[in-house]
């Protein structure tokens, strides 16, 4: 499977926007620019919600029996992506729902298929679309570019409800994960902040974590692998900690 560079389709997504250098990140309005996404906000996201709203608009996509009330869900259908994400929640937690999705909307289906049709050519749109059945040749393709044939849905369920343990599962979330941060909160910005925080008497897991929150405008659990990884020592070494942390990345 090709790896993709993460920190650059975050760089290339904020490009000409005008928003690279400002935070919190304006993802929910910079995303339907830079993509063919629609953001949809609800009361209540679902698979009954979403359905319906799709139906409304005679968008007929089968989504799974899933009773669960959801953060976020992507449908994406003939190249283009519905991203729907409940407004009940804070900005913060919207802000994160709308970039995971958008992660997995360019690495799990735009990408892949940009490969495909570029490959074999534009044809395949519609095998890809469910227009018409595949030879065997084009299915293969299909499989060793990794792309969906028909509509791909994502489902991001709310914390504490167990996720599939399936290995590509939960490498594709991980990805996700990863690149929805490098969106709205790029390592290298997060390092800048790191930096300014060591000039105070107090440096504590806590209060860095609110800090980052605080600049990036997200929940602050969003920032927990970062002081995980930053902190290797007892607390009363904190500061050195993040000096050595950063010391290792230049």
């Amino acid at each position: 499977m090709i790896i993709p560079d993460l920190e650059g389709l975050a760089r290339n997504f904020w490009a000409e926007t005008g928003w690279h250098d400002k935070f919190p990140r304006q993802i929910e309005q910079a995303a339907p620019l830079k993509l063919p996404l629609v953001i949809a906000k609800q009361a209540r996201i679902n698979a009954q919600t979403v359905t319906h709203w799709l139906q409304q608009r005679r968008i007929v996509i089968p989504l799974p029996d899933d009773q669960r009330d959801l953060y976020g869900c992507l449908v994406a259908h003939r190249g283009h992506g519905f991203i729907f994400v409940s407004d009940a929640e804070s900005p913060e937690e919207q802000r994160l729902t709308i970039a995971h999705e958008v992660a997995h909307f360019l690495v799990d289906y735009l990408l892949p298929r940009q490969r495909v049709l570029h490959a074999l050519g534009s044809h395949m749109a519609e095998v890809l679309d469910g227009l018409r059945r595949p030879t065997p040749a084009e299915h293969a393709a299909a499989i060793l570019s990794h792309m969906r044939l028909g509509a791909h849905i994502h489902l991001l369920p709310r914390p504490g409800i167990d996720a599939d343990a399936d290995r590509t599962v939960a490498q594709a979330e991980d990805r996700a994960d990863r690149l929805a941060l490098e969106l709205v909160a790029p390592q290298a910005c997060v390092r800048h902040v790191l930096k300014a925080l060591l000039n105070r008497q107090v440096v504590t897991p806590d209060n860095v974590r609110a800090a980052l929150a605080t600049h990036f405008g997200l929940p602050a659990y969003a920032f927990n692998e970062t002081i995980q990884h930053t902190v290797r020592r007892p607390l009363p070494s904190f500061v050195d900690d993040i000096r050595a942390g950063l010391r290792k990345q230049h």
